[in-house]
């Protein structure tokens, strides 16, 4: 009888560990899932391929010589329906990466990073910026939102390298 029950608890933490397996594959927990794609998560636009852009917004990273890591700008107001280039350049000594998403996608892909270093960003809503280049990416921003963008290589955001996105109807004119 101890056989059976030990048996069957075995079997049981096998089947455990598989739907722990299926259930990390969700959209949010896979940093390759596209999750701007998917209903029911925060609207954050989509890609802008094939479309033209009506705005580029240059944005550098900074590394500071007290270990800050910083997007410059690190907010920025978009008007909603604009196809935005953002150029991102680093002029710093790391390789950095600029991963853009809703703040619950980036709290669980934050996470993910974290056990799988490893990890580079080849999304339609990342670009990996090597040290001393620059790097583009074109992005519909169709809905209004807030959203954030960040580098998601371990220590990154901590150290400050994140910023915002507003998303909105009207922007106040230039002057």
């Amino acid at each position: 009888m101890k056989s059976f029950f030990m048996t069957l608890l075995t079997l049981s933490s096998l089947n455990m560990a598989t739907v722990s397996a299926q259930a990390s594959t969700r959209v949010g927990d896979e940093p390759h899932a596209r999750a701007y794609d998917h209903l029911g998560h925060v609207p954050i636009g989509k890609p802008a391929s094939g479309k033209e852009t009506t705005r580029t917004i240059e944005i550098n990273i900074e590394e500071t010589k007290s270990g800050y890591m910083l997007f410059d700008p690190d907010a920025i107001h978009i008007k909603e329906g604009a196809v935005v280039r953002f150029v991102i350049n680093n002029f710093g000594d790391l390789d950095h990466e600029f991963f853009l998403g809703s703040f619950d996608e980036i709290k669980k892909h934050q996470q993910w990073m974290r056990e799988h270093p490893e990890m580079k960003h080849e999304d339609p809503n990342a670009v990996s910026i090597p040290s001393g280049s620059s790097k583009t990416l074109d992005w519909n921003f169709s809905s209004k939102t807030n959203l954030e963008f960040v580098c998601l290589v371990p220590g990154h955001r901590e150290a400050g390298m994140f910023g915002v996105i507003m998303v909105h109807d009207h922007l106040a004119p230039k002057q």
